[in-house]
Parts: C-alpha cells; sequence; structure tokens
C-alpha cells in the first residue's frame, strides 16, 4: 500500500478561494471606487501573482487522479462521490440566490427563471435574461468553473480508462503538450468568435485541461517526491516571477500559458514541500483544520451573492471599501459554513 504523503492542500484551497473572492471583489471596486483604484489595483496585483483559479485547477487533478487510483477506476463509485460534493451544495445555494433575490427584487422574476434553474441545475453556468442587468449582470458569475470541472472530471476519468492507469511520464509530458496547444488556439479564436461563441469557450474543457492535467501528471507520476522536487521548484519560482515581474507577454486563454503553467506545478510542488520541513507543527495544525472543515466550494457557490448585493444596495458609497470587503467576506464564509454543515448532514 502507497504511503500517504502530507501536503497543504487544504490549506492552498482556502488561500485560493479567497483570492479568486477578492479579484471578483476588486475588479468591481476599482470601477465604482475610482478615488481608490490604486489601493485596489495594488492589493489586487498581489493576490493575482499566482493565479488562483490555476492552483484550485491543479489541486483538483491532483486529488481527482489519487481518488480514481483509489476507487480503481470503478465508474458507479467515482460518478456517486463527485456527484455528492457537488450538486447538493449547488442546490442549496440556487435556493438561496433565489429566495434571497426574490425578497429584494420580486418585479423582475419571469419565465426565463425556470430555464434558469434546469440549466444551472445540471451544472452548465447561466444567468436568466431577467437579472442580465441587475447589479453585475450575472447571477452567479463563477460558477463557469464549475461547469468546466465536471467535463474534466469525466476526461481524466476516460483518459485513465483507455491508458489503462498508466503512469508513463512521457504519455502525460505528451498530454500536456497537446492540452496547452488547446489553451493557445482558444487564445487566437477568442477574438473570432461572436459573443455566443466566447461564452461556450469560457465554458469548455479545452483552455483549461493542462492546468488540471499538471495536477494529474505530478499526483500520477509523483513528480512531487523525486530527489530534484526542490530544484524544479525552485526554477519554476525563479522563472514565474521573472515573467511576472518584468511583464513579457506571456500568450495564453484565461491567463499566460507560461505563468499558468508554472503555477499549476508550483502550487502542487510546493504544498509537498513545505511539509517536509522540521518545523511543521502549526502547518500540520492548520492543514488539519482546513480539511477538517473544507468550505471552500461553499466560497465560491456564495461570494457572487453578496458581491451583487453590495453592489445593489450601493454599500461602496456609504463604507470604506476595505470595510465592504470585510463585510462581504464574513458573509460569504458565513453562509458557505452553514451549506457545508445542512449539506454534509444530508449525505453521510
Amino acid at each position: 500500500m502507497q504511503k500517504k504523503e502530507k501536503n497543504a492542500f487544504g490549506i492552498l484551497r482556502y488561500w485560493a478561494a479567497f483570492c479568486v473572492m477578492c479579484l471578483h471583489f476588486t475588479g468591481y471596486m476599482r470601477i465604482y471606487v475610482p478615488d481608490h483604484a490604486v489601493s485596489i489595483g495594488i492589493l489586487r496585483s498581489a493576490i493575482d501573482f499566482y493565479q488562483p483559479t490555476v492552483i484550485l485547477f491543479a489541486i483538483s487533478g491532483f486529488l481527482i487522479s489519487a481518488s480514481l487510483e483509489r476507487s480503481g477506476l470503478d465508474a458507479k463509485l467515482f460518478m456517486k462521490k463527485r456527484f455528492f460534493r457537488l450538486y447538493p451544495e449547488l442546490w442549496l445555494s440556487m435556493a438561496v440566490y433565489l429566495a434571497s433575490l426574490f425578497l429584494i427584487i420580486p418585479d423582475k422574476f419571469d419565465i426565463s427563471i425556470l430555464r434558469w434553474i434546469v440549466t444551472q441545475g445540471i451544472g452548465f453556468a447561466a444567468t436568466p435574461s431577467c437579472m442580465q442587468k441587475f447589479a453585475t449582470g450575472s447571477i452567479n458569475g463563477p460558477l463557469w468553473y464549475i461547469t468546466v470541472l465536471l467535463q474534466l472530471y469525466i476526461l481524466l476519468f476516460l483518459f485513465k480508462l483507455v491508458t489503462k492507469n498508466s503512469k508513463s511520464p512521457v504519455l502525460y509530458g505528451i498530454t500536456c503538450f497537446v492540452l496547452s496547444l488547446g489553451n493557445i488556439a482558444a487564445f487566437i479564436l477568442r477574438d473570432m468568435l461572436s459573443s455566443t461563441g466566447q461564452k461556450l469557450l469560457e465554458r469548455c474543457f479545452i483552455p483549461y485541461a493542462v492546468f488540471f492535467f499538471i495536477g494529474a501528471f505530478c499526483q500520477t507520476c509523483s513528480l512531487y517526491n523525486q530527489k530534484y522536487t526542490n530544484l524544479v521548484l525552485a526554477v519554476l519560482l525563479m522563472l514565474h516571477s521573472l515573467i511576472r515581474i518584468t511583464r513579457v507577454y506571456d500568450y495564453g486563454y484565461y491567463t499566460g500559458l507560461i505563468t499558468g503553467m508554472a503555477t499549476a506545478a508550483i502550487a502542487v510542488l510546493a504544498a509537498h514541500v513545505i511539509m517536509k520541513e522540521k518545523s511543521v507543527r502549526l502547518l500540520e495544525t492548520l492543514e488539519q483544520k482546513a480539511r477538517k472543515t473544507d468550505i471552500t466550494y461553499g466560497m465560491y457557490l456564495y461570494h457572487w451573492l453578496f458581491l451583487n448585493l453590495l453592489i445593489h444596495f450601493k454599500l461602496y458609497e456609504k463604507y470604506h471599501w476595505s470595510v465592504c470587503l470585510l463585510g462581504f467576506t464574513a458573509a460569504t464564509l458565513l453562509f458557505a459554513y452553514a451549506s457545508r454543515k445542512i449539506c454534509s448532514s444530508f449525505t453521510k
């Protein structure tokens, strides 16, 4: 039986989820609070130095790959696990969104809400037409990530099934190279597509698969536990920092391809390397707590509701943006925690 490796994925997921929240918050606040655009921009640049959604893709790729190995490519068990991890909280969050918005703007509701319930209920991110002029213009903007993640789960399962769970570094290396070409192709084609085509591309797995598969590559081939791991990590950190600081143009869809791939690998390798240090007792304690109450999925699901409410009620005009950020974060964490507790009680 393979020895269980220590890692800091729990802590890293919390950090990445919080950074995603902050990026969305600062993205709108720099528009609505132009007098504070400089300070907001500084925070935004700091939290986006290592692109957080790419980190989440890489961690998911690693963990799903490990889960598939443990389950022996049992399709029924795999689907059951993924269903109960994603859908109960998704559906509960949809009910919370509907109830909250109906209390605030009941006059905006029309038949498009029913289509939205069906579409988003199966995991495809969408916004009902009646909500396209409310606050951010999106009922839950970040859910494209869940749509893409569902596709990547299926893709990785089929890949491991077809390759008979191969552990060949060459196979995974070639696969990641091909998927990187998919990211570049998406970058080139994006501006040639219609608005509908661009939305479909945003919700397609092709541009993001390379980041997810880097996580799977690291797990399958144990790249996080090699004698050269520390050296590779150091090189990647320097390469990533050099490109980001010098602002050398880095082509890619969603984020620069080179820095994106580096970020994905850095996330996986650093999460293991840091736990090999001698003075990691505090980190181990934090990691245990992070895994015991993992509300990062709920953070993704609920923060857009409070961003919409913040903009709708123009709270940024009444309070400093930093106060708004604290309230936005606290409300998200509260609802994410409650959602996790409720759904856990039903899925035990």
